[in-house]
């Protein structure tokens, strides 16, 4: 009988070191060659996944308003360009991956007019629909480049790429060993204690499947750091297009006569849609500079009064009283003009150029009308973009001489337009 033990050992070794290897932490090292090769014969450098959160980071960068690419979960801005407020979310096609494609990002949100820096939604007990409105927006996000081509003659950015990566391999090995011998027999320990009484308690291999993952993405981020603090990329490209709708929850109501003496005001309803189509470009060179380049095809209902920017006057109703004494019997605001409401596209282009770190540039632009409003109009801009302390821009303004055509006169305008981004504060 004796000598049938280490016959038995020898026939259950194989499983019991399927088992102890399944209980054990593998380091990202294993997994994070990219196992592909170019035309040259050489590995691909990059691990997909890496790009994927590396590219997910850069395509927000340029954020403008609602009308821009946020990643962020939930957002408010205020655009004093377009004295609007917006809120709403955003939701993309990772499912909350972040080492997967970023190929769709869906947003929506609300759009709140403002007047004097203040967004009325009730005004006396009644809910102002003809203020607010729902904005949505699907963007498709197109597959990033990035290039690593050295500048310099004494620089070498793929074999620094991979020294630094031996490091970071030592390193994730290291941790996953120390992982296995101090803290695995615990928590195989706590796993298994806590299935006795909860059968629903993770698996021990889901947990450390789970903990694999999580350090996979931290050698990944830690890479990115590596190739931004050390400029280890010639220049990244992405591009993105996007289509975005805004419909108020009512009509906004124009009060209108185009005769003061002989017609009273007249109430005409006027719905606001607009529905818009953007592509978008994006260059990003390691050492601060950077180009974005927008193309944006817009549809709106429009109106004269819009166009010629009219201010509404006060028109009074009176009667003649006792006495001979005019008494003023109704007050309204109103427009004398012949009310005129149409449909008006836009093609606009406007390239951005930052200069120094992504945070001030120079940005001309101009926007082609067609139909009964078919004017052109410009602008030339300075940007300047302030970050947070992850380099994602927070406050945006841009100082701007401009010229906006009415459907008679041209009016050039020098001034600053701004927009700010409140993310954190709700997130």
């Amino acid at each position: 009988m004796k000598k049938k033990y280490p016959f038995l050992l020898f026939l259950f070794l194989p499983f019991l070191s399927v088992i102890y290897c399944q209980n054990q932490l593998k380091s990202p090292s294993l997994t994070y060659p990219s196992g592909k090769i170019d035309l040259d014969g050489k590995e691909i450098l990059f691990n997909d996944k890496m790009l994927n959160i590396l590219f997910a980071n850069k395509v927000g960068t340029a954020f403008g308003g609602s009308n821009d690419l946020s990643l962020q979960k939930f957002y408010a801005s205020l655009d004093a360009d377009d004295k609007s407020i917006a809120i709403g979310g955003n939701f993309d096609s990772r499912s909350g991956d972040e080492s997967k494609k970023l190929n769709w990002v869906f947003s929506g949100g609300f759009k709140i007019k403002a007047k004097d820096k203040f967004a009325t939604i009730y005004k006396n007990g009644d809910f102002q629909e003809d203020n607010i409105g729902a904005t949505l927006k699907v963007s498709l996000i197109g597959n990033g480049i990035i290039n690593i081509t050295s500048t310099k003659s004494n620089q070498n950015r793929y074999e620094n790429v991979l020294q630094n990566r031996t490091y970071l391999y030592d390193k994730y090995n290291k941790k996953a060993s120390k992982f296995n011998t101090d803290e695995l027999p615990d928590l195989i320990l706590k796993n298994k204690t806590l299935k006795v009484t909860n059968p629903d308690e993770k698996d021990i291999n889901k947990v450390i499947e789970e903990k694999e993952k999580e350090d996979f993405i931290a050698l990944a981020k830690e890479e990115i750091d590596y190739l931004e603090k050390n400029k280890m990329y010639h220049f990244l490209w992405n591009h993105w297009y996007s289509f975005e709708i805004f419909t108020p929850f009512g009509e906004n109501k124009y009060k209108t006569t185009n005769d003061i003496v002989n017609n009273p005001l007249e109430d005409i309803d006027f719905y606001a849609f607009t529905a818009t189509l953007s592509g978008n470009t994006m260059l990003e060179y390691s050492r601060g500079q950077s180009i974005f380049i927008k193309g944006k095809l817009n549809l709106k209902n429009n109106n004269n009064v819009i166009v010629d920017n009219l201010t509404a006057t006060p028109f009074q109703t009176t009667t003649l009283g006792y006495g001979g004494i005019t008494v003023v019997t109704n007050s309204d605001d109103g427009y004398n003009t012949d009310f005129n409401q149409f449909l008006t596209t836009s093609l606009t282009i406007e390239p951005t150029f930052f200069f120094w770190k992504n945070t001030i540039g120079f940005s001309p632009s101009i926007e082609f009308n067609f139909g009964e409003y078919d004017k052109t109009n410009w602008k030339l801009g300075i940007p300047i973009s302030l970050k947070d302390k992850e380099g994602k821009p927070k406050v945006n303004f841009e100082i701007q001489w401009k010229e906006v055509n009415t459907f008679t006169t041209s009016t050039h305008l020098l001034g600053i337009s701004a927009n700010f981004l409140f993310g954190e504060l709700i997130n």
